[in-house]
């Protein structure tokens, strides 16, 4: 069964969107022009559905210039124009609930918008939670706070947390040393070399007695 009622998943998308074509409404709204606006990425079809659902757009997204107006008054005009438009579209949830539908509570609309159009749970409260939202742009209640990072399109990224500068070695610390100038013991440090000898495969043993003696005159013996 076709579900009557549109929803979309996240609300900030509804909001950006509404707050984009206050500005300047297309005379075509499609998945391309979402996708440049940054607007719903990978949900351009939900919002156009809401769009064409409100009668804001026909069946091929372009205006509808009659149902539109009101985008282009001023604030209190504009909430007006959609709560008219939210009165028509969604006409059997106030023929029901009455003005109450406005101030419904999410779970009680999600039951509503499950019994009428035999959805699961998760359709309907997102069914009840684009309602709610729409009526907020109306003026009835308040709009959910969009995430810092989505108020710049899809692309905005989160702040970058600065790089802690690596601390310097106090030079005031002296090696192998294990007291400091004011008396106080410090902190040992301990040295370890590591000497690779690669030895000649066509060496004699004169040749190797030389290296070792080379390596512990210069390494080991050497004060």
């Amino acid at each position: 069964m076709a579900v009557t009622y549109p929803y979309i998943s996240g609300q900030s998308a509804l909001q950006r969107a509404f707050e984009q074509f206050r500005k300047a409404f297309p005379p075509v709204i499609d998945a391309s022009l979402l996708k440049r606006f940054g607007i719903a990425p990978a949900n351009e079809s939900y919002l156009i559905n809401i769009f064409r659902f409100l009668g804001l757009i026909d069946e091929d997204g372009k205006k509808v210039d009659a149902n539109t107006d009101f985008f282009f008054q001023s604030e209190d005009a504009f909430k007006v124009g959609l709560e008219n438009r939210l009165s028509v579209t969604y006409a059997d949830l106030f023929a029901e609930r009455g003005d109450g539908a406005w101030n419904e509570d999410r779970d009680t609309l999600a039951t509503w918008f499950r019994v009428n159009d035999k959805t699961s749970d998760l359709i309907g409260t997102r069914q009840a939670t684009t309602f709610l939202t729409l009526a907020a742009l109306a003026g009835h209640g308040e709009l959910p706070k969009v995430p810092l990072s989505m108020t710049k399109g899809s692309g905005a990224s989160k702040p970058k947390t600065p790089k802690r500068k690596p601390e310097m070695l106090d030079s005031s610390r002296k090696l192998n040393s294990p007291n400091n100038s004011d008396g106080h013991k410090g902190p040992e440090f301990g040295l370890t070399v590591r000497v690779e000898v690669n030895l000649p495969a066509e060496g004699t043993a004169e040749t190797y007695d030389a290296i070792f003696a080379s390596i512990r005159k210069n390494l080991i013996d050497r004060d």
